[in-house]
């Protein structure tokens, strides 16, 4: 049965870690400038940022979109996992699943927090360009965005690995490591399967939108070159 891409694809979703890594469940804080424009949503890859906020308080990260990367190959700071955000409505900082663009009520940076572990593993939907096939695995890919950026209700992420960028270069940000389909329980990553033989989403190997398994390739903690937004 033909696969469904998701609305929202959910991003990068924690995985566990690589096989014999040490264990380890922490997220990293980092900062987002106040003035900083661009959306970021939980599951979303971000970037180094080169342009620190007001409060000067240490490692800024920046969306994608923020700095046009319109090309699926650059260097990921980590995963955005979520940040402490002013809201007026509530008159206090709350936890946020994303970073909505604009700070109001306060000209304070924001405090985030991102997996950037090197073996961290996560799942991930393919884009509907083409499906990810079992000679992929092992090949680096980068990443492209299903329709939108991501959900302002749920905070999450629609970001998808591209499909047709798989390729044995050392640009990508991700490297593929397994399909979804060799480890899915009932129930999947975007909802139960319902019935006898029910159908799990992103198990079909074969059609385009399947889920794999991937880690980081082209990061800040594993790449011996700086390089800035």
């Amino acid at each position: 049965m033909a696969n469904i891409i998701g609305n929202p694809t959910l991003g990068f979703q924690s995985f566990g870690n690589a096989e014999g890594s040490s264990p380890t469940q922490g997220l990293t804080p980092v900062w987002i400038a106040s003035t900083d424009p661009g959306l970021i949503f939980r599951g979303d890859p971000v970037m180094t940022s080169t342009s620190p906020g007001s409060n000067l308080s240490g490692a800024y990260i920046t969306s994608l979109n923020n700095n046009a990367i319109t090309t699926p190959g650059f260097l990921c700071r980590g995963i955005f996992q979520g940040c402490y955000q002013f809201q007026p409505a509530a008159g206090r900082v709350v936890w946020s699943n994303f970073y909505n663009g604009a700070v109001t009520g306060s000209t304070g940076d924001v405090k985030a927090y991102v997996i950037d572990f090197p073996d961290a593993q996560f799942i991930v939907q393919a884009s509907t360009k083409a499906a990810i096939l079992s000679s992929q695995i092992g090949l680096n890919v980068g990443i492209t965005y299903n329709t939108t950026t991501g959900n302002t209700t749920t905070g999450l992420s629609n970001v998808t690995v591209e499909s047709t960028s798989a390729i044995g270069g050392s640009s990508m940000p991700f490297r593929i490591v397994d399909f979804y389909s060799a480890y899915a329980p009932p129930g999947g990553l975007q909802g139960p399967a319902v019935g006898t033989g029910a159908f799990i989403n992103g198990t079909d190997n074969t059609t385009p939108a399947n889920i794999v398994v991937v880690r980081f390739n082209n990061c800040d903690r594993l790449s011996l070159t700086a390089k800035s937004c």
